[in-house]
């Protein structure tokens, strides 16, 4: 059922929660990242930096890796590499904090308190463009379990092929917004969902079987992740080709 509801809503604001949701019946992950490099790997770009416990967090991390860091991932080259021998299937590895050179892991896995991650490199077909998969286990200690890396390694292909349905639905939206968008919750992310579709507060209450002023609280939270204030904004960031002089 997990599954199928992250198929439901690919493309939309809601499927970040249903799949993080997803992954959760998979491993213990406290944060996500995902990194779209040219087929040269020469540019790069982030398309998702979530880290469960501190969103904020996980958009510096994801901008400290893509300021050169991402240079000094070795597992990065090895997967690329992996990919070009076997093209059909995903390649995957799993890193542990262990093996990290001393500066590099306490930057980007002592401070968000993770103790590995296991890392998928998949290729679009048509674009020949690099994803780079990261999926990071949380806590201080121990890793990932053999149970945990075992389901990981049985759904890299599912996990691949969704997130890259995703990113090509998602790229006709303004991507520092869906970044942003990743750390929304459900509800936050059905209520921005139904204002963009032009529900007045009422509306959204008497479909959501919601009390108006929990769907004013929602709002409230989902534009604080947004960094934004008003409808007018939240169209311009969904929407930049669009304009509204209402604001609710």
């Amino acid at each position: 059922m997990a599954l199928a509801a992250c198929i439901e809503t690919l493309g939309s604001e809601r499927f970040y929660p249903r799949f993080f949701q997803w992954m959760e019946g998979l491993a213990a992950i406290g944060q996500y990242m995902v990194f779209v490099f040219s087929p040269d790997r020469q540019t790069a770009t982030c398309r998702l930096a979530h880290n469960v416990a501190s969103p904020d967090l996980g958009l510096q991390l994801a901008s400290q890796y893509m300021a050169g860091n991402y240079q000094q991932d070795a597992l990065l080259a090895k997967l690329a590499e992996e990919l070009l021998s076997n093209p059909q299937r995903p390649a995957c590895e799993l890193l542990l904090r262990g093996s990290l050179p001393p500066v590099y892991r306490r930057r980007f896995f002592n401070r968000p308190e993770l103790t590995g991650k296991f890392a998928i490199a998949a290729r679009d077909e048509y674009s020949q463009e690099l994803f780079y998969i990261n999926l990071y286990h949380a806590g201080k200690e121990q890793s990932f379990s053999a149970e945990e890396l075992a389901q990981l390694e049985q759904n890299v292909a599912v996990i691949s092929a969704l997130l890259l349905r995703h990113f090509k639905l998602e790229a006709q939206q303004t991507s520092s917004t869906c970044l942003r968008a990743a750390a929304l919750s459900e509800r936050e992310a059905r209520i921005c969902e139904l204002i963009l579709e032009g529900h007045t507060t009422k509306t959204m209450a008497r479909l959501l079987n919601l009390a108006e002023s929990s769907i004013i609280t929602y709002r409230k939270r989902a534009y604080q992740k947004l960094q934004i204030s008003r409808k007018s904004e939240l169209l311009s960031l969904w929407r930049p080709n669009l304009s509204t002089t209402q604001d609710r």
